[in-house]
């Protein structure tokens, strides 16, 4: 009998790069970051309209990616004057 180790059952995680997005009514343009192409993300309802982040492929290349929503992601604080 062959035991099997935690390398055999787990596949490599690849780290997906992030891009920001830019909003436009209910639809997210973003340019992906391997091979420049232009693509969209159509949000289909508002709980998707008020996500942070987004897992998003490239039409072009098939890279995957994660999408930052404008504005969402920065830290909100005092800043210094």
């Amino acid at each position: 009998m062959t035991s099997i180790t935690k390398n055999d059952t787990m596949t490599k995680l690849s780290l997906k790069q992030e891009v920001t997005g830019t909003r436009a009514g209910y639809v997210i343009r973003f340019t992906c970051p391997s091979c420049l192409n232009d693509n969209s993300i159509i949000n289909k309802t508002p709980k998707d309209y008020y996500r942070e982040t987004r897992d998003a492929t490239c039409h072009q290349c098939k890279k995957r990616s994660t999408v930052l929503t404008p504005g969402k992601y920065e830290k909100k604080g005092y800043f210094s004057v």
